[in-house]
Formats: structure tokens, sequence, C-alpha cells
């Protein structure tokens, strides 16, 4: 018998000494005792000894052909490390539920490939053309690029011209969205264009759907795999190049489990493979500026839309002046005009449900959450105030429990409101809401985009779900509401986000041969970001962000990370983070700075309190020297069963 390293899905970061008598290999899934239960394991190494006295026997040897290969087993073992999570929980993250769950490696439903008529794209600019070549005068090696291309200036085209010269030498593309909303428009654009078979890969698939598109890559036969952050850790044995799309959008970034960012991730899943990688954006992160900053980027840009299409007019309308909430008079006649004129109009306000605040008008009572420290938002459309941190819902009140008053009113405006509103002055207008409570059925996204696209003068109103990638082609017009408040957070990324947003909705607009048109509302009109969004100079004010970081010594000038403890008692979630700063400033490393324990901005989240610790250095080597000791020292902190904790290695939140 052999001793075989496994790898199995908990929440301790050592590995696990079996017997096996059946040959495996390394990156196969064997079914292993394990306690009192049975679980499916990886294969790691194969062992001369073990330093575990008595070893149990592997029961079952489930892969025949390995599962994972040397490169993708690598590149994981690399962002457990990075990441400081167990080994066996990021394996198990990255296959799909049903290998997880030990079913064959088997493609049950592959779907065929049909013979298509390729459209043969469009004319390429001198950038675009500029773009493609030096990408692949490059593919032969790792190289990084950051494709920084005004919005509407044909980056898909470099993507999809790029990824058909890499197809004709054998070669497979991965491609990374934000959301799983721009993933069937990116997918029809690339199926248009490509020979082969097209997988995605997203949490909306199926179990069986999620399996067939993995193992359809790990063989070969998926030439172009596209999908959401999951999608990083697919096996692709021909990997030839991997595209981030929208790399600044924060959906990279997983906020539970098992915390990585897929864009972070990107850089070291390229240079495994020996192959490039490219970026995309029209808002690029101050993390990628600086690399570009640093050479360890090279920057390609696309200054102007293809064709005859052109940068929308940004204009202000300061809602100081305006009596009327949240549509202003000058607001409301654009929209009229665009409208008579057959166009669409598209309206921004980052917040669903009816209203934010449900209140009485003689004690100034708030509805509030039982369970987090929030607000209970109105949805008119099914009469109840719900939590959008827990989920809690109930009726709203039909008296004030404090001063059993009965007027009780609303305040402040949501998606849902505003639909309404609209209806109210545009009553032959169709006005499509989305948001996440009308996208929540399956293929109901796809079908709001469809009558969107389909050219028809209408309103659709949205939140940041309509900010990412969407290319409208009729839409005229933009306007943005409630902005302002990104202008007074706490977060130190708030004004950074703000001009990404701010840019990224303004551009969905005029791709067609009229100029678009973009109205910001806002009581805050002198503020300087809005004169670098109205003259289209986001890099201008990125650098002065990245100065005002390097001032302050704040990422990406320096690293971070995040120490979160939580329970149902403040005081074990307080007191155990107050013992861990104790440990980690007694671990002699002077460069790591330890700031905490602090209540979360949301101190309580379903009856849970929120406690952090973070930790700050310049010297990102010695902050992972920290927590490899803290980690290395964490069983001499006596630690309640009830406290839920975990480690975030550079947090974006």
């Amino acid at each position: 018998m052999q001793i075989t390293e496994v790898a199995i899905p908990v929440p301790l970061h050592n590995t696990f000494d079996y017997l096996c008598k059946d040959k495996v290999g390394i990156g196969s899934r064997v079914k292993v005792p394990f306690g009192n239960k049975k679980v499916t394991g990886i294969v790691l190494s194969h062992k001369d000894k073990s330093s575990f006295t008595k070893l149990r026997e592997v029961e079952e040897v489930i892969d025949h052909e390995v599962l994972l290969s040397k490169e993708i087993l690598t590149f994981l073992s690399w962002s457990a490390n990075y990441y400081h999570h167990p080994i066996g929980e990021v394996l198990s993250n990255a296959i799909p539920k049903n290998l997880r769950n030990g079913k064959p490696a088997v493609i049950k439903k592959p779907g065929e490939v049909h013979d298509k008529v390729l459209s043969s794209g469009f004319e390429l600019t001198n950038e675009q053309n500029f773009a493609i070549s030096e990408v692949l005068k490059n593919s032969s090696e790792f190289n990084g690029f950051l494709l920084h291309g005004v919005t509407g200036s044909g980056k898909t085209e470099v993507y999809l011209s790029i990824t058909e010269q890499l197809l004709k030498k054998g070669k497979q593309v991965l491609v990374l969205v934000p959301e799983i909303g721009l993933t069937p428009q990116m997918i029809s654009r690339f199926e248009q264009r490509i020979e082969g078979r097209v997988v995605a890969v997203h949490s909306q698939l199926n179990d069986t759907q999620k399996q067939d598109a993995y193992l359809m890559a790990k063989d070969g036969d998926a030439k172009v795999i596209l999908g959401t952050r999951s999608a990083i850790f697919t096996p692709i044995p021909n990997l030839g190049l991997v595209i981030v799309d929208e790399e600044h959008d924060n959906s990279f970034k997983q906020q539970s489990n098992f915390r990585y960012s897929a864009r972070d991730l990107s850089f070291m899943r390229a240079k495994f493979a020996n192959v490039p990688l490219i970026l995309g954006t029209a808002t690029p992160s101050l993390e990628t500026l600086k690399n570009v900053i640093e050479k360890k980027l090279i920057r390609l840009t696309l200054t102007s839309r293809p064709g005859e299409a052109i940068m929308p007019s940004v204009d202000l309308i300061d809602m100081r002046s305006q009596p009327s909430e949240p549509l202003s008079k000058p607001l409301i006649a654009r929209i009229k005009h665009h409208l008579s004129e057959g166009k669409q109009v598209m309206l921004f306000i980052n917040r669903r449900g009816y209203a934010p605040i449900y209140y009485c008008t003689e004690c100034d009572w708030q509805s509030e959450c039982t369970s987090c420290d929030s607000k209970l938002v109105y949805h008119r459309s099914i009469n109840r105030l719900k939590c959008h941190h827990c989920g809690l819902e109930k009726p709203p009140e039909s008296s004030c429990p404090s001063c059993s008053s009965h007027e009780l009113k609303i305040l402040g405006y949501g998606t849902e409101r505003l639909e309404e509103n609209l209806e109210s002055f545009f009553p032959n207008a169709e006005v499509i809401r989305i948001d996440r409570d009308t996208t929540r059925k399956k293929k109901a996204f796809a079908t709001h985009l469809k009558k969107i696209n389909s050219g028809e003068p209408c309103i659709i109103v949205g939140t940041q779900m309509l900010a990412k990638g969407h290319d409208f082609s009729n839409l005229a017009f933009v306007g943005i509401l409630d902005v302002d408040v990104g202008l007074m957070s706490t977060d130190f990324r708030a004004t950074e986000h703000l001009a990404q947003l701010l840019v990224q909705v303004s551009g969905r607009c005029g791709r067609g041969k009229y100029k678009g048109e973009v109205n910001i509302q806002t009581r805050y009109p002198n503020h300087p970001i809005f004169n670098y969004v109205k003259d289209s100079r986001y890099i201008e004010y990125a650098k002065t962000l990245l100065s005002e970081r390097k001032d302050t010594k704040l990422p990406p000038f320096a690293h971070q990370a995040l120490i979160c403890a939580n329970a149902k008692n403040k005081n074990l979630a307080e007191n155990f983070l107050t013992e861990v700063a104790q440990l980690t400033n007694s671990i002699e490393i002077d460069s790591v700075e330890i700031w905490g324990p602090v209540p979360g901005v949301i101190e309580r989240k379903s009856d849970y309190y929120y406690f952090n610790l973070y930790l700050q250095s310049e010297d990102r080597g010695q902050l992972r020297r920290l927590i490899q000791t803290f980690y290395q020292h964490v069983e001499t902190i006596k630690v309640s069963s009830s406290v839920r904790w975990f480690v975030d290695i550079d947090p974006i939140e």
C-alpha cells in the first residue's frame, strides 16, 4: 500500500494521509473516511512516510483519469496559500457540485454545435488593429495588457479578433465578465464570430450544465470558456489567453467563504500558463493604473467610438433649485423630447424597492429591522417592508408603535417608486424596470434585454445592473439620480467607485449615429468629480486619487488584511478580536499596523454582531508573514464555539 496525501473540504489548514492499495494519480478524486463520514477528497501527493500514527484506508478511487492537471493544481494551491484559505475547501470550491459529491466525470448533455454563418466583424479602427497586433505578437509568453477604451469603443471586437487568431493555433480562451447578465450578450457575440464550442460558467446553470461545461473545457472541446468569477478555476489544457472584461468591477471579488479576487488571480492564471492577459475597461481601477505606471501592464488605448458614434454630452442639474424629487423639471423635459424623437431613455438610481424609509410624521419613529442595524425598505408591489441585508419581511405597521399615531408616511425613492412616478408623467411610454426584484425569475433579465434591444422607444429604470457593458443602440438619453450619497461615504474607495459608475452609466448612450445626452442630478454641482466626468477626463481624476492614496498610505500603496469576528453575543466577538490584536501585536513585525477591533459599518446583521481588526503594511511580504504566524498561534486563544471568524486578504469593503 502507498501513503497518499489527500485534501479534504474542511475548514482546517492541514491535509490528511491515507493508505491506498490502488494506483491513483495526483489530482484524482478519492472517497475517504473522515470522522464518522465518507467524504470526497483530492489526491495531492504520494509519500514514503507519514507524521500520522494510525492511517485509515482510501475506500474508493473515483477517477482513473486525473481530474485536476498539475497546472491547475499548482494554481489552486497558490491561491489557497495567498488567501490563507484551507486547500481542501479551495479545491472543493473549484469543481462543480456533482463532481464534489463524487459523481462520475462524464459529460451528460453536451448539446450540438450547429453549422453557423460567421459574421465578418466590423471594419477595425487603427487603434483596434494596433491593440490586436500588440497582443498577438506577444502571445507566446506571459504579458499583461490594459485595454483602456472609452465606453462603446469596441473592446469586445478586439477580444474577438485576437480569439479568432489564437483558435486557429489550437488554443482555448478564458473570458471573465463581472455579472451573469452580461454573459448571454457576450456568449452571443462570440458564437456569431468563432468556429467551435463556446461554454458558459456561472451560478444560474443547473448542476448538469455546470459539470458539462467544466468537463468540455477540461477535455479541450470547448474553445471559449466565458463566465463570472468562478470560471477562473476552470481547467483549460490549451489556454492561450485570459480576458477580464470590466476589470474595475467589484463583482470579481468573492465576499463569502473563500474570499478571492478573480481579477487579481487572473495574473497568476496567465503566468502559470505563460500566456497573455488582457484587462479591459473604460474606467481602470487604481490598482490597475498603478501597475501601468510601474510597467507591470502595457496600456493599449481606444480613444474614440468606431464609425459615426461620438461620446455623449454630460450636463448637471442643480437640485438645490428644484422643488420636486426625484425628477426635476429639466429632466422631465429632456425625457419628453427624446421619447418624441422615437428614442430610448434610461434612468439610473442605485436603490431598489419603493422607498427606503417608513416613518411617523408625529414622533419621527422609523421602521427598522429587528435583526440588523438597518432601516426596512418599503416594497409597494407586495405591500411589505423588507430588510436588504438579512431578508426579513413584514407587513407595514398601520399605526406608530411609539406614539400610536396613524400619520405614517414614506420618504425617499427606489426603482419601484420611480417607475410609478414615470408612469404618471408618461402614461403612453413603456417603462422597463431592471433590478434584483424584477430579474429574480430565470430568463427575466434576458426578456427585458430583448425588449430593449428591439429599439422601440421606452424608459429603462434600473440599478447597477445597467451600468455594466450593455450595448443599447437606440439609447439617446441617460438621467442619473441620487448620486450624492457616494460623495459622503466613509469608504476611502467611494469617490473612485462613483467616478467609475458615472462614466459607465453615461457610456450606455449615444452608440448609434446621433450624439447621446447625459443629465446628472446633484446638490453638490461644484464637487470636482463632476468636471472630470463632464470632460471625459477619468484618467486625470484617477491620478489625483492615486496621489491622495500615496500621501495617506492607503491601497494600492499599502496592502490590507481584515480579520472579522461575529457572534450573537456582542462581547464574545469583540473580546475574541481583542485577544487576536494582543497576539498579533506580540509578533515582532514592526512594519504592520494593527487597528481595532472596531464595529463593522453595519454592526449587527441577522442578529450577529460584527467586529473587524485591520492589518496594513506597505510590505506585502511582512503582512503575509504576520498572518502566517498568527495562524500558527491562533489555537492559544480560547475561542467560544459560538464565535465565527474569517480572514479577508485585500478586502474591498
